[in-house]
């Protein structure tokens, strides 16, 4: 990178599969080498929907970003990236501005992104161009339980439909704004979310229909942690449900729970009750741009 110059043209266009090797070198540097672009860049290489794109300046790769289409209405700017040697050049504005033509040629209808709340810059960058944030989320993780309970029972992959219906109006999924957590990327839940998780084994139903949780897995210190994508039940019942999520997960085999939950004061305080303690001192806002 330091064969840069300020001069240098920045150029978007699509990732290549030539395109791995500085990409890989890139992440490198992201959170002291803990991105998870590697883990995905070969299947967001393979996505033949939305754009997985690269920043050029000089001929090296400086940049990358993925548009998502998650449905016809529904987009996702993620996967930002801008290698540190250049960072303060106004790549990143510039990738924002392209992706945000991108999308206004291919959809127009409605779009979001994640960002930390210490990233006062990219809220600018975001509310320039006429982004909304509509969430907050925090993370949060408690060590499991070793206690047995009997109060799940597995979704069956034919159960998803009613799963959904008994989701969307649950009190406790509003305050999560509508969203489903589908690993650090927040969107509206489908039908297919719910059947990919019931056939992972990853959604259950709780106390006989009174409730229902599904997870997803993070890497937590080189090991996999379960967090909850979607959870529904009656308020009142919120802290039960997730002190028994603290008794499935330990059932499984795994070491904590975790929720990376929304910034409502009776979801915090039900958490807090539950034995959860917040594991980051930032939270994640989500930005919402409607066509």
């Amino acid at each position: 990178m330091n064969l840069l110059n300020f001069n240098d043209i920045v150029v978007c266009r699509p990732a290549l599969q030539k395109d791995t090797p500085e990409v890989m070198e890139l992440c490198s540097h992201i959170w002291e080498g803990g991105d998870y672009v590697p883990q995905v860049w070969q299947d967001w290489l393979a996505d033949p929907e939305g754009l997985l794109g690269i920043a050029e300046m000089g001929g090296h790769v400086v940049g990358i970003f993925k548009l998502t289409r998650f449905q016809v209405d529904e987009w996702y700017m993620e996967g930002l990236r801008v290698h540190p040697d250049v960072q303060g050049r106004g790549i990143a504005a510039h990738i924002h501005e392209y992706v945000l033509e991108t999308w206004r040629r291919m959809g127009n209808s409605l779009i979001r992104l994640t960002t930390g709340s210490y990233n006062v810059k990219v809220h600018q960058m975001c509310e320039r161009s006429g982004f909304m944030r509509v969430a907050e989320f925090i993370p949060y993780r408690a060590p499991v339980l070793m206690e047995e309970s009997e109060n799940f029972t597995r979704l069956e992959p034919g159960e998803a439909s009613r799963a959904m219906e008994f989701v969307l109006p649950s009190p406790a999924h509003a305050l999560s704004w509508g969203l489903i957590n589908l690993g650090w990327v927040f969107a509206n839940p489908q039908l297919k979310h719910v059947q990919e998780a019931a056939r992972d084994g990853h959604a259950w139903w709780w106390r006989s229909g009174a409730g229902y949780l599904s997870i997803w897995e993070d890497e937590e210190d080189g090991r996999r942690e379960p967090g909850i994508q979607l959870i529904a039940c009656p308020m009142d019942h919120l802290e039960e449900l997730l002190l028994d999520y603290r008794r499935l997960v330990g059932k499984l085999g795994y070491a904590s729970a975790g929720w990376v939950a929304p910034n409502q004061p009776t979801v915090l305080a039900c958490l807090e009750r539950a034995g959860f303690q917040r594991s980051w001192d930032v939270s994640l806002y989500i930005f919402e741009l409607r066509g």
